[in-house]
């Protein structure tokens, strides 16, 4: 299949994204070349479905006495599935969250659900040429929350992006009450708080955002956050039981607005670290926060109805240990990880022995995390849990439909979208396509045709998402470079020598790395023979155009740079 256009971060990848942008040639030490060709070749990583299919399904699971309990998202960033770049970060997904929330309320007395905001965009300005896409997307999130019975959600830059008026049809499509003690939009002033039954508990909800993430935004108008805390917890009933803030904004800021007295639990949504504990900010608050993008989906139990004091982190006592064991985890893992590139991923008695001592930490890990707790019979105590939403979990049919009508609706949706090439400067080298490279490079396109490399486009096809602007541009040559490639022109007529030519720029090829080759392809060698107008040895900056940590965590480049060299494509001293 020939695609005539894509888009550019967010893809569904199998190894590809792990590889995309990968340096061709470097250097390297006689020793450390020898080295190299006497390596086995790197085991190739563990596919998005492989993970997809796990033996049995797993089930939520309770941590302590049964109790209420508060589930939340937050930054959800616009993301309805993972990226799937690696099988690294394979977590989460619209559909596995929505059908995670419904079974897990299912083992309380009393559960509800909340958003603490950033859910509807990943970036804060959307283009016009991304918009119809963005919309589409945020309806399939706003279904799910929906169907999970969202209470709330904390306006966020990212809900923000095209403007109020999409942001209130969004959150009236799923049901959800903007909550901001300290906003406006177009005037309107927004819900302070929310008090929420919950069993024997009376908890009481603070919306607020931090005025420095919006204060460029039409339409909205932000006051200070602090004087708004104080004057909602001044107004409220004395017999609420916890007080919790849900807060848009930066963690520095969450702590300095926790210090006033009177909130218990800060929730934050902007840009929420990667934690699966309680963070105690004082002697009497704590921060929770579940990692961006779905991955995570947190949940706090509250004890003591009635009783009074601070409240007590129930599972504190083995915070240090679970800590510990994670280390260990990573390190023996990441032994493993220096193992398989040598062997080739041979099965050797190291690697048995190795592979025992991961899956041993994971069992005490397990065991703690189920026992690891304590929760006194006297006082406010909590359990508080980060839960990653793991391929194993169950899919949420309805939700499940909607994301994947999107996905194979992406074309149409993006077919109206008009975009030209960036233009090219006078002298300025533009983008050829890998066929032309291969005119002269025989050996080194036959060896990158058995790269994932060469079959990058292909990765997305299989998972419709060849037509998704967030996904295509780590996968083709030039995106929105000049001479390069855009929306609805990545194969297209073009010019070279006065010759015109069919310029093919799908899938991750010579010039990704290279750099633009028309110039090369009109003077490959210097007066002395050696090649010029081209980027001869790659280095791991221009990896990193689509190797960033979100999407490719395991990234190495003297590790990756190997799958993508070799014979006919070697590794060279020369710039």
């Amino acid at each position: 299949m020939n695609l005539q256009w894509r888009g550019g971060s967010l893809g569904l990848t199998l190894l590809v994204m792990t590889l995309a942008l990968g340096a061709c040639e470097r250097d390297t030490s006689p020793a450390a070349e020898t080295d190299t060709q006497a390596a086995s070749p790197v085991p190739e990583e563990e596919t998005i479905t492989e993970k997809e299919a796990p033996a049995e399904l797993l089930k939520p699971q309770d941590l302590g006495p049964e109790a209420p309990a508060i589930y939340f998202t937050a930054g959800l960033d616009g993301y309805t599935e993972p990226c799937g770049c690696t099988a690294d970060i394979l977590l989460g997904g619209i559909d596995r969250i929505t059908a995670f929330v419904d079974e897990a309320k299912k083992l309380h007395p009393q559960a509800l659900m909340i958003d603490a905001g950033d859910w509807l965009f990943e970036h804060e300005t959307i283009e016009a040429h991304m918009e119809p896409q963005e919309r589409a997307k945020a309806a399939v999130l706003a279904a799910a929350h929906r169907k999970m019975g969202t209470r709330f959600s904390v306006p966020g830059p990212r809900d923000l992006a095209l403007g109020v008026d999409v942001y209130r049809e969004m959150m009236e499509a799923a049901g959800m009450t903007p909550l901001s003690a300290n906003l406006t939009l177009k005037g309107q002033a927004l819900q302070a708080s929310d008090v929420a039954d919950l069993g024997d508990w009376t908890v009481a909800f603070v919306g607020l955002t931090q005025p420095a993430l919006v204060d460029e935004i039409a339409g909205v108008e932000a006051s200070d956050d602090a004087a708004a805390l104080r004057r909602v917890l001044e107004g409220l009933d004395p017999e609420v039981d916890a007080r919790v803030l849900v807060y848009q904004g930066s963690a520095e800021r969450a702590e300095e607005l926790a210090a006033q007295a009177g909130v218990d639990f800060v929730i934050r949504g902007h840009n929420p670290e990667e934690r699966v504990d309680a963070v105690a900010l004082d002697a009497d608050t704590y921060l929770l926060e579940a990692y961006d993008q779905g991955r995570y989906v947190g949940r706090l139990k509250l004890y003591g109805a009635g009783d009074e004091g601070a409240f007590v982190d129930a599972r504190a006592a083995s915070s240090e240990a679970r800590a510990a064991l994670r280390t260990q985890m990573e390190h023996v893992e990441g032994n493993l990880r220096l193992l398989d590139v040598r062997t080739g991923g041979e099965e050797t008695p190291l690697r048995t022995r190795l592979s025992e001592r991961v899956q041993g930490l994971k069992d005490e890990l397990s065991r703690l995390e189920r026992e690891g707790f304590d929760v006194p019979e006297q006082g406010r105590a909590f359990i508080f849990e980060a839960v990653d939403m793991q391929p194993g979990y169950r899919l949420d049919d309805a939700i499940k439909k909607a994301r994947e009508d999107y996905n194979a609706n992406l074309a149409e949706l993006n077919a109206k979208v008009e975009r030209e090439v960036p233009p090219v400067e006078e002298g300025q080298a533009f983008y050829i396509g890998t066929a032309q490279c291969a005119t002269c490079h025989v050996e080194a396109h036959a060896f990158w045709e058995g790269t994932a490399h060469a079959g990058a486009v292909a990765t997305l096809e299989e998972r419709d998402k060849a037509f998704d602007q967030s996904c295509i541009g780590c996968h083709v040559v030039g995106w929105e470079q000049p001479g390069g490639s855009v929306l609805g022109k990545i194969t297209y007529e073009a010019e070279l020598a006065g010759q015109t030519y069919t310029k093919d720029l799908n899938n991750v090829g010579c010039e990704s790395c290279h750099g633009p080759g028309s110039n090369h392809r009109m003077q490959p060698l210097d007066a002395s023979g050696t090649p010029q107008h081209i980027l001869r040895k790659p280095t791991a900056e221009a990896c990193a155009t689509c190797h960033v940590d979100e999407h490719s965590p395991r990234f190495d480049f003297d590790v990756y740079v190997r799958q993508i060299t070799g014979e006919g494509h070697a590794y060279s001293d020369e710039r």
